[in-house]
């Protein structure tokens, strides 16, 4: 089974376009392409300013995926230690400037203000006052959240980084400008803040006179300082400080959302900090999602020389010289992977260049690639009002000139629900490309395992194209251990998760005792596996077990190491709800797990398994941990024959179409 039919599926059970079918509408009609009317209109009136495709040089992009030393990046581990932190300090010190503190010591927040009936009674209002104090003095500004009262809380919210007049984003709401649509966006089930940027930053060049600039810098700037967009960026973080202390708000999804400039601030602002779930960029151009080597439209010396504040001085070094340039704009949106971006475009704003945006989101997408994911899979541009929402970063084009609508929110809040609302993939593989493996952060393809698409000695019948095949050898106990695990791959470890697999015993599967299959882990190489027993503080595992077969069928279950098992070795629940765990040879199964860490030191962990989309299996009272640093640490594909025994003839199984999601996910459809 393919990983677009696997997507497919997945949103089928969401309702929305599946995959293939987006893609498919998209390629179908034609591309969008700039009208040659406008086109001639610009080129007469800035002769000095590209608006032809044809005037575009070739430019050869730097890869995301290769070091500055040329070195290849071949996994997700060396991806986020080595390549990630690489390409993050090339843009602090080339194009945005470093902050002087990533988060300052001396911050209060104060809620000056609740309403509980705002907006008729469909939302409550809390104005919050943020304010910082540096060395060097104090600043503050007072920031606007609505949030729905029908929504269960928290909610997801998204951040606008507001540049313009206030009155764009008057919290009354006695002004209401579609720039900041609050009411459409309550009426979604989304909350949404606005924190005004210039108020720690002015959009001016002032010598650095104003602002946190005057409170934090120090009389002799460097050349790699940060610029206003880097001080704006670091404002959306402030919020987000905030957010993590309001019970309302679901920090774990949190969108920053900027237009213009702010859609480059934006960018930045989620590619500096991984709180933030997803960055949606509104017509940024040069600086925010187009490709700076395309040369179309605003270039890097006219933005330079137009808004020479907004970046660091360094960047001033790129004028006219962009193929010098150590990054571009896609390697910012890949910063952002495996998290969500949205890049939006505007049909008449060649100013800054929609097939540039479009072009810097597809080429991001082979750090998603990287990770298992899916990113902007279109090849070509869709036309306007055409979104694509299918991987983790959506896209399109809206009619009309430079500005933020309420389209554009609505379709960010389409791609939100998705994600936020949604089952949440986080990882998928159908195993059809060769590297598979690279996909779980392996660097070579395991020993006993092959990707197959036949293999009629066994009578194999696949899903779709290929599946694994594990192999146990006549005397051995071994067949597999690949392991995804999570801090290497999303950067962080969850508290509960969904781990969905189709299984296919071989024809000459018939195990005479019992063994381990995939399942969920969190050993830290400490305990939880090959006797080394769970005591609360060093590790714990959920694995899959099977035992020997019975009147032709394999029983499955759980084989859990936890912090009230006796002995060395783990306990074993077989899944016999209805039977539904007693598997037949040649046959594939949807086998699908469920874990929830227990609050440390409470018996209240949860271990649930289907089999083909039916319960099978259910305990709710698991201790796993007493320390809160024990979390979900891994899924593990284990393939193991016996304790002390060994397999009396080779032995063999067929893994295909592994996913894993934050929601239920359920059998292919």
């Amino acid at each position: 089974m393919t990983e677009r039919r696997l997507l497919t599926a997945l949103l089928t059970i969401l309702n929305v376009a599946p995959f293939h079918a987006e893609a498919a509408a998209v390629e179908a009609r034609e591309s969008w392409k700039a009208s040659p009317r406008q086109v001639e209109a610009l080129m007469k009136r800035r002769p000095d300013t590209n608006y032809r495709e044809d005037k575009v040089p070739k430019y050869t992009l730097p890869d995301p995926l290769v070091m500055v030393d040329g070195t290849k990046v071949t996994d997700a581990r060396m991806w986020k230690t080595k390549r990630r932190p690489e390409v993050l300090e090339l843009f602090r010190k080339q194009v945005y400037g470093t902050a002087p503190v990533e988060r300052p010591e001396d911050m209060t927040f104060k809620i000056v203000n609740v309403d509980s009936q705002a907006l008729d009674g469909r939302a409550t209002l809390k104005r919050v006052l943020v304010t910082i104090t540096g060395p060097r003095g104090q600043l503050s500004t007072t920031m606007s959240i609505f949030l729905p009262n029908s929504a269960k809380k928290p909610v997801p919210v998204f951040l606008l980084l507001s540049h313009r007049d206030p009155d764009s984003t008057d919290w009354t709401r006695k002004i209401k400008r579609p720039f900041w649509p609050v009411e459409q966006i309550i009426a979604r089930g989304y909350g949404t803040a606005a924190i005004q940027v210039t108020d720690f930053a002015p959009d001016r060049r002032d010598g650095w006179q104003h602002g946190v600039h005057t409170i934090f810098d120090k009389p002799d700037v460097p050349a790699q300082a940060w610029g206003t967009l880097a001080a704006w960026a670091w404002t959306g973080s402030r919020a987000m400080d905030y957010f993590e202390t309001d019970d309302d708000v679901d920090a774990a999804k949190v969108a920053v959302v900027g237009q213009s400039r702010g859609g480059k601030t934006a960018l930045w602002a989620g590619a500096r900090d991984q709180r933030f779930a997803m960055a949606v960029s509104n017509c940024s151009g040069c600086g925010g999602a187009a490709l700076s080597r395309r040369r179309y439209g605003e270039t890097v010396k006219r933005i330079n020389t137009n808004f020479p504040h907004w970046f660091c001085d360094n960047f001033s070094k790129y004028n006219d010289a962009e193929d010098d340039l150590p990054v571009d704009q896609h390697m910012l949106i890949a910063l952002m992977a495996p998290r969500l971006v949205y890049v939006v475009s505007a049909e008449e704003d060649l100013w800054a260049d929609p097939k540039g945006e479009f072009l810097s989101a597809r080429h991001a997408s082979k750090v998603y690639h990287l990770l298992g994911l899916k990113g902007l899979e279109a090849q070509n541009m869709p036309p306007v009002e055409t979104p694509i929402h299918a991987g983790r970063i959506g896209h399109h084009i809206h009619a009309g000139r430079h500005d933020l609508i309420e389209y554009d929110w609505q379709r960010f809040m389409d791609f939100a629900d998705r994600h936020f609302k949604g089952n949440d993939l986080i990882f998928s593989c159908d195993f059809e490309s060769d590297d598979w493996y690279k996909k779980f952060g392996m660097r070579r393809s395991p020993e006993r395992v092959e990707a197959v698409s036949s293999d009629p000695a066994r009578k194999f019948e696949p899903q779709e194209g290929k599946a694994i095949r594990i192999k146990v050898d006549q005397g051995g106990h071994y067949g597999a251990s690949i392991m995804y695990r999570f801090k290497d791959q999303i950067g962080a470890e969850p508290e509960q998760i969904y781990f969905r697999y189709y299984l296919r015993f071989a024809d000459d599967w018939n195990p005479a005792r019992g063994g381990k299959l995939p399942g969920i882990s969190g050993t830290y190489n400490r305990a939880g596996w090959g006797g080394r027993p769970s005591n609360g503080r060093n590790g714990w595992s959920a694995r899959g077990q099977f035992n020997g077969q019975r009147n032709g069928k394999t029983p499955i279950g759980y084989y859990c190491y936890h912090a009230d098992m006796r002995g060395r070795y783990g306990s074993g629940w077989i899944w016999d709800t209805e039977k539904r765990g007693h598997l037949e040879n040649n046959r594939w199964y949807c086998v699908e797990q469920y874990v929830k860490m227990n609050t440390p030191g409470n018996n209240d962990g949860i271990l649930r398994g289907w089999v083909d989309g039916q319960p099978a299996f259910e305990k709710t009272d698991v201790r796993m941990r007493d320390v809160d640093t024990l979390k979900i640490e891994a899924v593990w594909l284990n393939v193991y024959l016996g304790g002390k025994w060994t397999a009396k003839s080779d032995h063999h199984l067929y893994i295909d179409d592994v996913a894993i999601a934050r929601d239920y996910i359920g059998p292919i459809q």
